[in-house]
């Protein structure tokens, strides 16, 4: 599915993608805050697994990516691993716009919500977009494991 925004066409990225979104990813100061909870080394190993599955998408301007999302599994729900927009292409609606391909897909594949992980000063635009702050007591072990080992709270929708 392709859906346009603006001078912007977001969509589903395939593995011939990845590099090109990776390097995005790499690109940007603020990577870390995209949501990732990668490991130092980067994002292309999980990108690789994850576009093969058709869990990432991109927002593409002439060709070349300017966005990124990808959702993996995670306690039998569906996760928000990265979310990020190129510096220069923000305040456009391209989040939002991405995060509806996510919440599109989760929905379709019946999980019952999409989790993401934020850094305490980060969730606003989480809490924006109708995700709710949990509590440690609130999530199932392998989230609470990754909340605690990067310092991140833990967002969660229902889809």
């Amino acid at each position: 599915m392709t859906a346009s925004a603006g001078a912007f066409v977001v969509r589903v990225a395939g593995p011939e993608d990845v590099p090109a979104l990776h390097e995005l990813w790499m690109a940007q100061a603020d990577r870390r805050d995209w949501m990732p909870a990668a490991s130092p080394g980067g994002l292309l190993p999980e990108l690789d697994v994850l576009a093969a599955e058709n869990r990432v998408w991109g927002a593409f301007r002439g060709g070349r990516p300017v966005a990124v999302a990808a959702a993996g599994e995670l306690d039998g729900a569906m996760w928000l691993s990265v979310l990020g927009v190129a510096r220069e292409c923000r305040g456009r609606g391209l989040s939002r716009s991405l995060l509806a391909s996510v919440l599109g897909h989760g929905a379709f594949a019946c999980y019952p919500a999409l989790i993401a992980f934020a850094r305490p000063e980060r969730g606003g635009f989480l809490d924006h977009v109708g995700f709710v702050r949990l509590d440690a007591d609130q999530i199932e072990p392998g989230a609470r494991n990754i909340a605690a080992r990067y310092r991140l709270e833990p967002w969660a929708r229902r889809l």
